[in-house]
């Protein structure tokens, strides 16, 4: 039998690597008694049981499971498997339908409806655990909380906790942040607080500068004005900063004058570094210009023009946004056509098969072929009354030879990550039906198919991507000058003049 280890320890102070190693150890040992051969080992650390979201090990191992290359996990105990019944069972189902059974090595379950009651049994038990020890831990921090004890682990910037568990100004932290509080009611923005912060060398607990996000998450942290709570019960805490000082902070931050641009992201150009001027080779830049109304409009221009002194270069002035959108519009009319994507999804496949994954899987089935081949000759010789101690031993090397290949086999398929032509053709039809107007897919469709583009004075050259090899020097421009095939981009005219 083929089988992968699942491993998890909680998050806490006391768990280490160490319980993983533990776990993984016990899982071998029951592997190795049960004549099990183990091909993969799946860990999660930190990793609540109750928490199947963000086990990022575990969903990996059920993903696997549809490979159909091994037929059971081995955990430690129940409880490493999980924490919650529903998912426990919704994640069994999906292995049972996988042809994959679950084995545990610290904990013997019958076959049978008696195993199933008592493996239900104990699911319960590890969900009743973990809902337990919350309600006590609550309940503990509650009790603090009645006791005027603080009930988080870690004091806020200016407190520290004492050994009985209260709250107490921290006087080297402290006056930093009355410093913010104050100069922030001045007028002050955080950018002016934090300059002034680091000439003065303030540093956090990371012995790291102090931040910009610090300081926001300072000024509006009500536990400088006394006011700590845990579930609806007050907890004593030294005020640091009075009503007034904070009123005075909150009402400038309310009513805080933003620039008009202050969120405006900068012009993206699409094409930047992979656009040429066909006429002198040069590199094209971004460049804006106000119109007669005001407006800022925005171009690609030639460098070689762009430059101090000029240069002789003719090339037209063109408009960012048509020159984009009649790039973007030709690579979808040339590109995403049926027979292009027809053929661009057999050279994927085709690239995909020569990995050196499928290298590795080809040299292993060769091999296991040559060992079987070799067994059955040497039971041939056998059956034809020819068993000599060295036959014995030759037999039982090729049959250790034979189990060592299926298990590297079956290794690299689960591994091997399949391209379907499928797959390949329904990702480029993503490309046709996606959102033009959305500036993330236009760059991302311009990336996978886009070269180079070449602009002259009465033409566009587009250069798509054709192989696989590393294309990322400009093409000669030359090739293209005696073309006859191309279009022409027009629109109307716009200070400067553009075509």
């Amino acid at each position: 039998m083929n089988a992968v280890i699942y491993a998890r320890y909680s998050p806490g102070p006391r768990q280490t690597d160490q319980s993983i190693e533990g776990q993984v150890r016990d899982c071998m040992a029951y592997a190795k008694e049960n004549n099990i051969t183990v091909l993969n080992v799946y860990a999660d650390k930190h990793i609540s049981g109750s928490d199947f979201t963000h086990r990022a090990e575990f969903n990996r191992m059920i993903a696997d499971s549809e490979k159909r290359q091994f037929e059971a996990v081995i955990v430690w105990k129940i409880d490493r498997f999980g924490r919650d019944r529903e998912e426990i069972a919704l994640n069994k189902i999906r292995l049972k339908r996988n042809g994959v059974r679950i084995l545990y090595a610290k904990e013997s379950i019958p076959d049978g409806p008696e195993g199933i009651i008592l493996e239900s049994l104990m699911e319960g038990l590890a969900e009743y655990y973990i809902e337990d020890l919350r309600q006590k831990v609550k309940r503990g921090q509650r009790e603090s909380a009645l006791k005027g004890k603080a009930v988080s682990g870690q004091a806020p910037y200016g407190y520290y906790i004492d050994e009985d568990k209260h709250y107490q100004e921290k006087e080297e932290e402290s006056w930093v942040v009355r410093y913010v509080f104050e100069h922030s009611s001045a007028g002050e923005t955080a950018t002016d607080i934090l300059a002034q912060l680091q000439q003065l060398g303030v540093k956090n607990r990371k012995g790291e500068s102090i931040t910009k996000n610090g300081i926001y998450t300072m000024l509006r942290n009500r536990k400088y004005i006394g006011e700590c709570t845990y579930d609806g019960i007050p907890i004593p805490i030294p005020t640091l900063i009075d009503q007034k000082l904070w009123d005075s902070v909150h009402a400038r931050m309310k009513h805080r004058p933003r620039k008009p641009a202050a969120f405006k992201a900068p012009e993206r150009y699409l094409l930047s570094c992979r656009i040429f001027c066909g006429e002198c080779g040069s590199l094209m830049v971004g460049e804006s210009g106000r119109g007669k109304s005001g407006k800022i409009y925005h171009y690609y221009k030639c460098a070689a023009q762009k430059r101090k002194g000029g240069s002789d270069c003719t090339l037209k002035t063109y408009r960012k946004d048509n020159l984009e959108n009649y790039i973007i519009r030709c690579t979808i009319q040339d590109v995403l056509r049926d027979d292009v994507i027809d053929y661009i999804a057999d050279e994927v496949v085709a690239i995909s098969k020569k990995s050196d994954q499928e290298q590795r899987l080809a040299s292993y089935q060769a091999s296991l072929r040559d060992a079987q081949k070799s067994l059955k000759n040497v039971m041939s010789a056998i059956e034809n009354g020819i068993l000599t101690p060295s036959t014995k031993d030759r037999l039982m090397e090729l049959e250790n030879q034979v189990e060592e290949y299926k298990a590297l086999i079956a290794k690299e398929k689960l591994r091997k990550t399949t391209i379907t032509k499928d797959q390949v053709v329904y990702w480029l039809n993503l490309f046709r039906s996606g959102d033009l107007t959305d500036e993330g897919f236009r760059l991302r469709l311009l990336d996978v198919f886009v070269h180079s583009v070449y602009i002259y004075n009465d033409k566009v050259v587009i250069a798509y991507n054709y192989s696989d090899d590393d294309h990322s020097e400009p093409l000669n421009p030359d090739v293209f000058r005696c073309s006859n095939i191309h279009h022409r981009v027009r629109h109307r005219g716009f200070e400067p003049r553009t075509t």
